[in-house]
């Protein structure tokens, strides 16, 4: 009896080693992301690939930014604790962390295989991280960068060729809550900046409180925008990316394995969000086009008229609010980045 009963007890004590143990190591997160298209695909990227790489020790709860309030809102949650994960704009991140603006330099990119490979600049993301740790008290870990937006616009009135058009329509733009992009309009002839939430831009077009907002194409599409906007000007000047975050002392508590798995699916979802936010810009302009909307390309002469008002703007108002440092840093890997991708090209046509 004695001897079973032996047996019975270092059959749960082995039992004991593996069952509670799985389950005392199981973690739950929430990442809280866009509802576009692009966000909500990034998104299940990120949870698929933690969830099989950890094995379901890590899990990843998804949810709409909506549902947990405003931008400073979100980012004060992940400050806190409260959040484990976001995928803001630049609205999310400027706020805390005004180094962000400077990639919203207008015409700072000319082309998206370079805005994409900025972030895969090794020294460059190594001082962001750094700077977004230390301007946010130690409590927001960057992961990655990826697509967000190629901004344009689009107008109840127009149509926009040039700046000196923007004036003419006496047009009242949306922008988003950031400094920059209402400083950069004033300077571009906006009549009035008019400050709206996202959900209020159709009825703000349709009343005429706005007649002139900026944004991606697809944004535009899915917000049905273009219901009530019939100008399109396609005059690309301003890329904007997706911030990935996580809270820093969440990240670190994690075993190594983990954090290796995060970070993995990082890489992965910025793939993800830079590939669909491609694809749903081409659908949108095609659909755009579709319903009978007049799409305009500025000449190579026109642009260079948003972009003479626009830069030396840009520039006053990012040298105030960024420092110098960081602003060199990133005009030195954009360099550095145009020759990887020029050299990229170049190695194709040999």
């Amino acid at each position: 009896m004695k001897k079973h009963a032996s047996k019975l007890l270092c059959t749960l004590s082995i039992s004991a080693l593996f069952t509670p143990l799985a389950l005392a190591q199981s973690v739950e997160a929430t990442l809280a992301h866009p509802h576009q298209n692009y966000g909500v695909q990034a998104a299940e990227a990120f949870k698929n690939h933690v969830e099989a790489a950890t094995d379901g020790e890590l899990t990843i709860n998804l949810v709409r930014h909506g549902a947990l309030g405003g931008d400073r809102e979100i980012t004060d949650q992940l400050r806190l604790g409260e959040l484990e994960f976001n995928l803001p704009g630049a609205g999310g991140i400027a706020s805390i962390f005004p180094h962000a603006q400077v990639h919203s330099w207008p015409f700072l990119f000319t082309e998206r295989s370079v805005f994409w490979a900025l972030p895969q600049d090794p020294e460059y993301m190594q001082l962001t991280r750094d700077e977004l740790l230390d301007a946010s008290g130690n409590t927001m870990r960057l992961l990655a960068l990826m697509e967000n937006s190629i901004r344009h616009l689009y107008t109840t009135r127009g149509p926009i060729r040039t700046p000196a058009d923007m004036q003419e329509h006496a047009i009242k733009m949306r922008t988003q809550a950031v400094p920059l992009h209402q400083e950069l309009f004033e300077a571009l002839g906006a009549a009035q900046i008019v400050t709206v939430s996202a959900p209020e831009r159709y009825s703000a077009l349709q009343s005429g409180l706005i007649d002139g907002l900026e944004g991606g194409l697809s944004s535009a599409w899915d917000a049905g925008l273009m219901e009530v906007a019939d100008y399109v000007s396609l005059t690309g000047h301003m890329y904007e990316y997706l911030w990935l975050v996580s809270n820093n002392d969440f990240y670190e508590s994690l075993p190594e394995a983990h954090r290796q798995a995060v970070d993995e699916a990082a890489i992965i979802a910025t793939a993800t969000s830079n590939a669909i936010s491609f694809q749903d810009d081409n659908e949108a302009l095609v659909l755009m086009a579709e319903a009978g909307k007049e799409i305009y390309v500025p000449t190579v002469d026109e642009l260079r008229q948003w972009q003479d008002i626009a830069v030396p703007a840009a520039r006053n108002f990012i040298e105030e609010e960024v420092p110098e440092s960081y602003i060199e840093a990133t005009l030195a890997a954009l360099e550095r980045t145009e020759q990887r991708i020029a050299g990229v090209k170049g190695s194709t046509t040999d």
